[in-house]
């Protein structure tokens, strides 16, 4: 999707608007690369967060196909929950991290 306050030349560079607001310092050059401490997932702390609740919620879903005899599904609704927790547990560090001005 096109930014609205950015046009695109016929030759593929993307160039400002007349009249419109220039990029927040915060954000990289063209040229330059993105930072995690940067990204929206790190300064926010409700990211963690909602990876840890789907962690918790697929562990349920686990919980239930053990019950109903579903093992093979189970099995891999773990290795889903295990996944969003390490997830978790690394945007929770970076978030630290940022927080703490590292």
């Amino acid at each position: 999707m096109q930014s609205r306050t950015m046009t695109r030349k016929p030759t593929g560079r993307v160039t400002p608007r007349k009249g419109a607001t220039p990029v927040s310092p915060d954000r990289p050059t063209p040229t330059g690369k993105w930072e995690v401490r940067q990204s929206r997932s790190v300064r926010s702390g409700w990211v963690w967060r909602g990876f840890v609740m789907l962690a918790l919620l697929a562990l349920g879903v686990a919980l239930i196909m053990v019950g109903n005899h579903h093992s093979t599904l189970a099995l891999l609704w773990v290795i889903i929950a295990v996944g969003w927790f390490a997830t978790a547990m690394w945007l929770w560090r970076q978030h630290h991290r940022y927080l703490d001005g590292a």
